[in-house]
């Protein structure tokens, strides 16, 4: 076997294996646990709202109401509806009608493999050798920032910005050779809407990255004076109508963020939320707390909440290995040709852009209390759909693909310049397998999965659901607010509860007055009996580990107002009382 393929062979293998080891708390009870790092809150909430996206999506008017923050309407658009990674998946529901955990891990197992494929089809189209994607790929997969959000379904690498990205990149190059390429702006469109679907952090990561690139090659074709009417009219004649169907089909899908925008002025993140979800230069020091070291290859690494309780969520760390390659690649790019040497820089100005958005507003300057204005804060002002964004470090995730790219290079350069004698064999295999290596992941916790998100047969018809006990305040939501949304799926009937990435005023308010009720600054049964009235004929209490003083302070209230207790209540950790 040459070299070539067997550089192509081990970087697939590689990709194979980390996204198998990524997985790797699961396989043993793959219907009944997920990949849970951090707590797991995310991805309890996401294994609830994609098992909703599945079971609703055709019916635009039910699917808008996530049954959470009852009576609230609209509230899918507090959070990523993962419409995408359910079309993904629908033929799994359709063939084996797995549970929502095991539907959650095949859009977790799906998401990652299609992300390679991503990564994979924008080095090709740039014009790299078919041998070398694998290496993009594993790069890709295993990065730092991949590490740092097996967490979140919604934001592994989104992998539709890769394909908006190499479908741009094929369109293009087909426009400098003066060959067709109509049928590249449809399929940019369509990966743009199937973005949109997947998650809007993702969205405008392909929207920058498409105007960034769009706009290199229009610089260059002016530079080179190039660029005419007629090459002006020709792009515009080809893009115009994609365009156009992909803005209405995009504002479609934005419709729950819209009208919640519409309804509360507030729906956005402040300047607060924002400073804490931004990048520092310390984080460009953090592999992440999942990343393995030695201390794990020899059976010492620490697991549980002690990884992670303290450390910073940011990650910025470019993986030293991929930064070795991209400095080999970089190092001789003169020895590519023209077109993929001027996409490689489009794509690095890219990801310092992105770069440069992870650390949000502004910037503070060692040694002093002063902070240095950056772009993201004007961005915000100028494009309002931005100051939805809190955790803008994750723009990261673009010097990210240009890395794994220039990675790419490197490994093909490596291969280039050394020809014989031994290095001929070490000089791109054994970066290659420190690279795999050092992405390998330790200790990433499984989380169970208590309800199986399937209607009961005792399911109820009407009515709500108030949960108690509530969390003061947004950042004490724990695994058991995002639960909530499961037991709803589980019992037919909205809730009070739930947790998501924005707080609406009225469950704050909500919040508050329970708290008040435990606290006696207002009188528990009183406020009971106004939550019938307005329609809640049930009220569930979670057993809380450590929590059963608020417990009991609200079974009394409950009794005391009257309710009854069902007896016995099918689902452990929960009592069930009506009116």
């Amino acid at each position: 076997m040459s070299r070539e393929k067997s550089i192509a062979v081990l970087s697939w293998l590689g990709v194979v294996f980390l996204i198998a080891s990524f997985l790797g708390p699961v396989w043993k009870n793959f219907s009944g646990s997920v990949v849970g790092p951090f707590g797991g809150i995310d991805a309890l909430l996401q294994v609830g709202i994609l098992e909703w996206s599945a079971r609703h999506w055709p019916h635009v008017s039910t699917w808008m109401n996530l049954p959470v923050f009852y009576p609230i309407a609209g509230t899918i658009g507090f959070m990523d509806s993962l419409l995408g990674q359910v079309w993904m998946v629908m033929p799994v529901r359709w063939l084996f009608s797995p549970s929502a955990a095991g539907l959650y891990n095949a859009a977790y197992l799906g998401s990652l493999l299609l992300a390679a494929a991503g990564m994979a089809t924008l080095w090709l189209a740039s014009g790299g050798s078919r041998w070398a994607a694998g290496v993009a790929a594993l790069a890709l997969v295993g990065a730092p920032y991949t590490h740092a959000q097996l967490g979140h379904l919604n934001q592994l690498p989104p992998p539709f910005v890769l394909f908006s990205l190499a479908a741009l990149t094929a369109a293009l190059r087909r426009q400098n050779a003066g060959l067709s390429n109509g049928k590249f702006w449809w399929l940019l469109g369509g990966s743009l809407v199937m973005q949109a679907a997947w998650g809007w952090h993702g969205f405008a990561y392909a929207v920058m990255g498409v105007t960034v690139l769009q706009t290199a090659w229009l610089v260059h074709r002016f530079r080179r004076r190039t660029a005419n009417r007629g090459l002006i009219l020709s792009v515009l004649k080809n893009t115009m109508l994609p365009l156009a169907v992909t803005v209405v089909a995009v504002g479609f899908l934005a419709q729950p963020q819209l009208q919640l925008g519409q309804r509360y002025a507030e729906f956005q993140r402040g300047d607060k939320e924002v400073l804490a979800g931004s990048a520092d230069i310390q984080h460009f020091f953090n592999r992440g707390v999942y990343r393995s070291g030695p201390a794990d290859w020899i059976g010492q690494g620490i697991s549980g909440e002690e990884r992670y309780l303290g450390r910073d969520r940011q990650v910025l760390h470019p993986g030293w290995l991929a930064l070795a390659l991209f400095a080999v690649g970089w190092w001789r790019r003169g020895y590519l040709p023209f077109q993929r040497r001027r996409f490689g820089r489009s794509l690095l100005v890219l990801g310092v852009i992105g770069l440069v958005f992870a650390f949000g507003s502004s910037m503070g300057l060692p040694g002093t209390s002063f902070r240095l204005p950056l772009p993201f804060d004007w961005v915000r002002d100028l494009v309002s759909p931005f100051k939805a964004f809190r955790m803008v470090w994750r723009f990261s995730w673009l010097m990210v693909v240009a890395l794994a790219w220039w990675s790419a290079v490197g490994v093909e350069q490596l291969v280039m310049k050394y020809q014989t004698g031994y290095r001929r064999w070490a000089a791109p295999l054994l970066p290659l397998g420190l690279l795999f290596l050092l992405s390998l992941p330790a200790a990433i916790p499984a989380q169970l999965v208590p309800m199986d998100g399937r209607l009961s047969p005792e399911a109820a018809t009407a009515g709500a659901v108030l949960t108690l006990p509530a969390p003061a305040h947004e950042d004490a939501e724990d695994r058991t607010e995002a639960l909530w949304l499961l037991r709803s799926l589980k019992t037919g009937l909205p809730v009070t509860g739930g947790a998501s990435g924005w707080v609406p005023p009225e469950v704050r308010l909500l919040r508050k007055r329970l708290l008040d009720c435990e606290e006696g600054r207002e009188k528990a049964g009183a406020f009971l009996r106004e939550m019938n009235a307005l329609g809640m004929d049930r009220v569930e209490i979670a057993l809380r580990p450590d929590d059963e003083k608020r417990a009991m302070f609200w079974r009394d209230a409950l009794v005391q107002a009257g309710a009854v207790r069902d007896e016995p209540w099918p689902q452990a950790g929960y009592e069930m009382y009506r009116f």
